[in-house]
Order: C-alpha cells, then sequence, then structure tokens
C-alpha cells in the first residue's frame, strides 16, 4: 500500500441498459432466471460478501420495473439515474460515491448480467487487489484458437493467445482515481468496454486474477438458459 489507509469498499452495478442484443421486450436483468431475475441473482452474491460495504445500482431513468421487485439485498442502499452508456452510467454512480464518502474507498463495478460470479472470486479479487494500488479485475486465460480477418471475413493471421485473457467484473479500483481516469478520456469515455481500460490509458497496470469460466455475462437467450444451468 502506498501510505492509505484500507479505507471501504462499496460495489456500483450499471443497470441502465435496454439489452438491445439480447432481443425480447424486457431488459436482460429483469429476466426471470430460476425463479428470480437476473438481477437478484447478482445482487445476492455481492451483498454475500462481507468485505463489500454497501451496493448502489445504477437505473434507467425510464425504468419501471425495478420498483415492483422483491427481495432486493440489505446491503442495497441507493440507485442513481443511469446514463445513455454504461460508461455514464459508471460515471454517475463514482460521482454519487466520491460526493458521498472518501475517493480513496475502493469500488467493485460488477455487470447487472453476471449473476453467476462466485463469492470465493470476489473474494479473492479483493485480497489480491489490497496488495497493490493499481487495482485490478476478474479474468480468464483466453483458451481457444484466435484468428484475425479482414473485412470480407478471410482469416488474416492467427493471434498468439499466450498471453491473451478474457476480462470479466467484478473490476476494483479506488473510486477517486477510477472517475478521474474515466473523465479524463472526454469524449471517449463512451468508447469504453471496462474500467480497466480507462485505467490502463492513465497510466495503471491492473492486476488479472483468474477467475472461473462460468462466470458469464448474459448476453442472448442462450446464455440465459446456460445461466440457469449454472446456477442449478
Amino acid at each position: 500500500m502506498s501510505g492509505r489507509t484500507l479505507n471501504k469498499i462499496r460495489a456500483i452495478v450499471p443497470a441502465a441498459g435496454n439489452s438491445e442484443r439480447f432481443g425480447g421486450s424486457m431488459p436482460k436483468q429483469y429476466c426471470a432466471l430460476n425463479g428470480k431475475p437476473v438481477i437478484i441473482h447478482t445482487l445476492e452474491r455481492l451483498n454475500s460478501v462481507g468485505r463489500i460495504e454497501s451496493i448502489q445500482v445504477g437505473l434507467s431513468p425510464e425504468d419501471q420495473i425495478w420498483s415492483s421487485l422483491r427481495g432486493i439485498p440489505p446491503k442495497v442502499v441507493d440507485v442513481f439515474c443511469g446514463g445513455v452508456t454504461r460508461a455514464e452510467t459508471v460515471m454517475h454512480g463514482l460521482r454519487n460515491l466520491t460526493e458521498s464518502y472518501s475517493p480513496d474507498d475502493w469500488v467493485l463495478v460488477h455487470d447487472a448480467a453476471r449473476p453467476c460470479v462466485s463469492i470465493e472470486s470476489i473474494d479473492k479479487l479483493i485480497t489480491r487487489v489490497l496488495t497493490s494500488d493499481q487495482g485490478g479485475l476478474l479474468a480468464v486465460p483466453e483458451w481457444e484458437t484466435l484468428k484475425r480477418a479482414d473485412s470480407n471475413g478471410v482469416v488474416i493471421d492467427t493471434v498468439d493467445r499466450d498471453t491473451l485473457w478474457r476480462a470479466q467484473t467484478p473490476q476494483m479500483f479506488r473510486s477517486g482515481e477510477l472517475l478521474n481516469a474515466m473523465l479524463d478520456l472526454g469524449d471517449d469515455v463512451a468508447k469504453l468496454t471496462d474500467e480497466a481500460g480507462a485505467m490502463e490509458k492513465a497510466g495503471y497496470n491492473p492486476l488479472l486474477v483468474r477467475s472461473h469460466q462460468d462466470n458469464i455475462k448474459i448476453t442472448t437467450t442462450e446464455d440465459l438458459r446456460l445461466a440457469g444451468k449454472l446456477l442449478e
């Protein structure tokens, strides 16, 4: 550590998306999964991690489902208005945290549509990241053979996968540092696909903490069925 105290660990769950790729009339975070909405499973996992103090959820301004949910875990202390993009929603949440608490507090950003993440993996991430001021994220090594193609779908070459990892969430950073890194990107923040990308551009080297293949993100209806089997 760099002389700073450990501070608190809080979580942000961006859930303002309309799930365009998922299809259907309901956002994927509210779809039924083994008897409960996807997001409730996700929040229950975070709620069960003893070192997480509180959880904030970012919702769409047009959200009409959240208020009717039952079984919201007790560590969910606040909901806030999300933005047009995931990055914008995360930034709104970070502003809330840095205004209400210390900017040195840690924040775990976790996808609402990753309900299968294990408590063990989250605990491992927290333990590893607390030894470094660089932050970190859950990830898995890339095992599949990867091909680079041209615009016509013709293979150009095979990509060396030895140093490649697939990023997952949660991703954990100091809340103030993450907010500043995202603000520094200006309009380019909308291009971010994860929080670690912002920290990398700001000069940080986040830790990769090995997770499990079953920490899937629900993107399609097939993913939803798979998540149901994994949770069983």
